[in-house]
């Protein structure tokens, strides 16, 4: 994912991995700025696992300009 730190993330809702559901949707969406990226590599019984996480901070200000700052 082409991701830069400071970039906004606007969240539309998906199912969360920990079983908390979703927390937004299309007409309540939450916003966060990336704060932080990390990447992490496994291997295990030869097969290679690359994860990308992104840290993000809760954001209250306007959406991306990408979606026409709305």
């Amino acid at each position: 994912l082409p991701v830069s730190v400071g970039e906004r993330f606007d969240d539309h809702g998906w199912d969360r991995l920990d079983g908390v559901g979703r927390i937004a949707s299309e007409q309540s969406p939450k916003r966060y700025i990336v704060h932080s990226i990390k990447h992490t590599i496994l291997t295990k019984q030869d097969i290679l696992t690359v994860q990308y996480w992104l840290n993000l901070e809760p954001y209250d200000g306007p959406r991306s300009a990408a979606w026409g700052d709305c």
